[in-house]
């Protein structure tokens, strides 16, 4: 009988025999099924697809429009209903038929995407001879195009893998020449070795600009939308131009409209290689004279607007004649009366390139011998509308607060939760808080997050997004089920590395209440705790300046960008707290041993777990300021994420290799700076040196705070007793367990080594 059947059985039959294709996607972009219908039009099985999310769907040419209304109906901006798109199969243009709608599979919403194969249905109407004769010279002149495709993405892989190559040995020179700079006392060696330095850099320079326009010519450079200060944005040009045109006399000002807005959406890094590569040039072609910044705005819509810069020089100005020449690829301009200008002729190119990726344009006005006036546009959107005010008083702020003059917070009864299952992130979380006196819980896992979460209330939990096992949207989609736990109305903010355009409105959607970038940014994260914590736990102060402990050590920053590492950019993550940054270098030190299990995952074919190693390792070096790794990082991430195996297997040696070189340069900054891995737990008691006696219950105490969620006064107390004499023994117990606290956040692992007896009072 039919009512006796299984329901379940029935539909699925149904749905395996449609002729219809249906795909089913999660929420969070997960495909859950394919029935067969589906997997002949869209080219892919149910074991292809296997946990794969739908941005397997995005390296595939020709999927555009298909890609859209399906991230249209994830994300809830619209559902389609029998709308054509076009979708390209095995070198064919396939005319398919979407409509999508919503489900609930087992209390979880879905959508459901029906589609239909109506290529034939579409030929059939419009078969006619002169027709089929167009088509067939499209289909060549669409294969000629292929090849000469095929063909322009060979040379720029060939650049850009060249580029590498090269890149590898002249950071080794560099690096020895510096060696030579720093230890030898010849001054025609010394004179020889300046020589070699400044024609490195050059030649570094110019590689830089070539691999940026293969990664533009591939169509692998891209556009990462964040929210962003302009002020910030300005002084980072400041800085970056004012010695250049100091040293070459040049008189340098920048002005702002007062009125533009607070913070704006966009790729402010991107915006400033434009803008900086415009200034640049100005110096370079300007003898004598000076150059203008201005930035302005014009309103495009309540919150849309177009980012105006412009950039004044007294140089040598354009000819009329040489206007079309000034976007073309190696061209320079009176190439006679300006030979001596160092550079690929690349920039000006690159400059176009990334405005036309932002929508942004450029116009140039010029009179030869007089001077020239470039000024782009880039839409941006508006964040916060409070005016930024005019520059001369953000740089004089700006330089208050470097020299440490500056209002914070302290909310010592404010408790918050951060869960990240990468210890370096966690570390650097605790540290940029560590002056707000807040108690700062943290979790390594989703599981560790929910019970805590039905335990102990938090004012703010702070939530990872990439973690194995269970990610944050999928433990924030189990807190949101439970009910009578203290954290019912607590605000759950996304930690997230991957600051995608669009991302802020797909996690407010999940239930976030806002969302961070990784790497954090100090300021903008004490920001945000302050925006989410009650008025009343929240006390001003003045702060006279911490001080980050650097000015006692001289690091020469130049020594290490010979290991891809810059210093500078990694210390302004760490707000220039020289301890906590090399804390985070002894963290990834540590973190080799995971180079191993990386391997063993690739043998295994384990590409999700393989893509959580690299997420985390693209962090860690990103907020150490070892970008080329991160970058290298990323790329694994992106291509593992693809089900690109080959690209992984064929790349891994060379992201080991410079794994290891950024390493030798990390283990060679703490040697530096003397701070070897012991340092900060001091030594055990010398011989007759009166020892601070303490008992297993001494111990038994700490680990009952720990059994409380108290860690932090746990830490208090381990650090208090770590500061005084001890018996050998004891001191490598408690230091052991500091370890297992705040580099492993492993709290099984601390409490475990305090209860551990070894058979006598260690106290003795």
């Amino acid at each position: 009988m039919l009512e006796q059947r299984d329901h379940k059985g029935l539909y699925r039959e149904i749905v395996t025999n449609m002729l219809e294709g249906v795909m089913v996607i999660s929420m969070n972009g997960k495909i859950t099924m394919l029935n067969p219908a589906a997997e002949r039009m869209l080219g892919l099985t149910q074991e292809d697809i296997g946990d794969s999310f739908i941005n397997v769907f995005f390296t595939r040419e020709g999927t555009d429009a298909f890609n859209e209304a399906i991230l249209d109906t994830v994300y809830e901006k619209e559902k389609v209903s029998n709308m054509p798109v076009d979708y390209v199969l095995a070198g064919e243009t396939r005319n398919l038929s979407l409509t999508t709608s919503y489900i609930h599979n087992d209390g979880e919403k879905c959508v459901v995407v029906v589609m239909e194969d109506v290529t034939e249905l579409n030929e059939l109407r419009d078969a006619q001879t002169a027709l089929d004769k167009i088509r067939k010279l499209n289909r060549e002149y669409e294969k000629a195009k292929d090849e000469a495709i095929r063909a322009n993405e060979a040379k720029s892989l060939f650049l850009s893998n060249m580029s590498h190559e090269i890149r590898t040995p002249i950071n080794a020179v560099l690096g020895m020449n510096e060696m030579i700079l720093r230890e030898c006392t010849d001054k025609q060696i010394l004179s020889y070795a300046a020589d070699i330095r400044s024609s490195g850099k050059t030649l570094l320079f110019l590689i830089n600009d070539i691999l940026d326009m293969s990664k533009i010519e591939s169509g692998k450079m891209e556009i990462v939308r964040v929210e962003y200060e302009p002020e910030s944005l300005m002084m980072d040009l400041w800085n970056i131009i004012f010695l250049r045109a100091q040293e070459k006399g040049l008189t340098i000002r920048f002005s702002t409209d007062e009125t533009l807005p607070r913070k704006l959406y966009g790729d402010d890094v991107r915006i400033k290689q434009v803008v900086t590569n415009l200034l640049t040039n100005a110096v370079k072609y300007t003898p004598q004279g000076g150059i203008e910044m201005k930035v302005a705005y014009e309103r495009t819509g309540e919150e849309e607007l177009n980012l105006i810069i412009s950039v004044a020089d007294t140089g040598m100005g354009i000819r009329k004649e040489d206007m079309g020449k000034l976007f073309e690829s190696f061209q320079r301009l009176d190439e006679e009366k300006n030979r001596n200008i160092e550079g690929t002729g690349l920039g000006m190119n690159i400059t176009m390139s990334l405005l036309k990726l932002m929508d942004g344009d450029m116009k140039v006005e010029s009179e030869y011998g007089e001077g020239s006036v470039f000024t782009v546009t880039i839409p941006q959107r508006i964040v916060c509308s409070e005016p930024v005010g005019d520059f001369e008083s953000i740089r004089k702020r700006r330089e208050q607060n470097l020299a440490g003059k500056q209002q914070f917070f302290e909310a010592p009864e404010a408790s918050v939760l951060v869960v990240d299952d990468n210890s370096m992130n966690l570390t650097v979380f605790q540290s940029l808080l560590k002056r707000t006196k807040m108690k700062i819980t943290t979790a390594d896992s989703g599981k560790r997050c929910l019970e805590l979460v039905k335990k102990e209330p938090y004012h703010i939990i702070f939530m990872d997004h990439m973690m194995p096992e269970m990610d944050g949207i999928e433990t924030l989609h189990e807190i949101q089920k439970l009910s009578d736990f203290p954290n019912e109305d607590t605000p759950v903010i996304a930690l997230t590395a991957n600051a995608l355009s669009g991302a802020r409105e797909g996690y407010l959607k999940e239930g976030f209440a806002d969302f961070l970038t990784k790497p954090i940014d100090g300021d903008l994260l004490e920001q945000t705790v302050e925006k989410y914590l009650p008025d009343a736990l929240v006390t001003k102060t003045d702060n006279a300046g911490e001080g980050s402990g650097e000015e006692s050590i001289r690091i020469d920053h130049e020594t290490f960008l010979a290991y891809d590492i810059s210093v500078e950019n990694g210390l302004a993550y760490a707000k220039g707290d020289l301890e906590m940054y090399l804390e985070l270098a002894r963290l990834l030190l540590k973190d080799r041993g995971k180079q191993e299990v990386m391997r063993q995952l690739l043998r295994e074919g384990n590409s999700k777990d393989y893509a959580i190693l690299v997420h985390g390792l693209k962090g860690n070096a990103r907020t150490l300021g070892a970008d080329r790794l991160a970058d290298m990082a990323f790329d694994h991430e992106k291509e593992s994420k693809a089900g690109n195996v080959a690209y992984v297997d064929e790349h891994f040696e060379e992201l080991l290799a410079v794994w290891e070189n950024t390493l030798a340069g990390f283990e060679k900054l703490l040697a530096v700076c003397g701070k070897g891995e012991n340092d900060k737990y001091g030594t055990a008691a010398g011989e007759g040196e009166e020892v601070l006696k303490l008992s297993e219950s001494d111990l038994e105490t700490v680990a009952a705070l720990l059994d409380d969620f108290e860690t932090q006064k746990a830490i208090e107390q381990l650090r208090d007793w770590i500061q005084n004499p001890l018996e050998q023994s004891m001191h490598e117990r408690i230091k052991n367990v500091l370890i297992a606290l705040e580099d492993e956040f492993d709290e099984d692992k601390a409490t475990a080594l305090l209860r551990e007896n070894g058979g006598e009072d260690n106290g003795i």
